[in-house]
């Protein structure tokens, strides 16, 4: 009996989009990791380190970062990073504490961001919509 790889629901969502900064008028890329779960106590943080070679950014998931104020929030957790001359094919890597991974494959020329590839069965969506980042 040959035994298939069961579809299972993704924990995060990858979102890709442009991002200007107001004051020097600078389009960079943000890639925000959040979860899908959204928190009813407050606004937790996605804790990430990652790692940029050329077109190929690998983000690790490191766990979840509870707040330091205690002002209550509703929504997913979030991580945020922005990287500056990004353009052409170019290459996300998440990967969980776990060592699993997941890839996709980007086509940057902003203020456009194109999804040319993606897993089979991700734990990470993926979205190009954008969201209101903090300052």
């Amino acid at each position: 009996m040959v035994r298939t790889k069961k579809s299972r629901d993704a924990e995060y969502r990858l979102r890709a989009f442009p991002v200007t900064d107001a004051e020097s008028g600078h389009t960079s890329l943000a890639l925000v990791v959040e979860t899908i779960k959204e928190f009813v106590s407050f606004h937790y943080e996605v804790l990430l380190s990652d790692t940029r070679e050329k077109n190929q950014v690998t983000l690790h998931i490191l766990g979840l970062h509870a707040p330091s104020s205690v002002m209550p929030g509703v929504g997913p957790a979030r991580g945020i990073r922005r990287y500056d001359n990004l353009s052409g094919p170019v290459r996300v890597i998440v990967r969980k504490v776990d060592g699993e991974e997941n890839m996709f494959k980007l086509r940057v020329r902003l203020p456009a961001v194109q999804l040319l590839a993606a897993p089979p069965h991700p734990f990470v969506m993926f979205s190009t919509e954008p969201i209101e980042l903090p300052e």
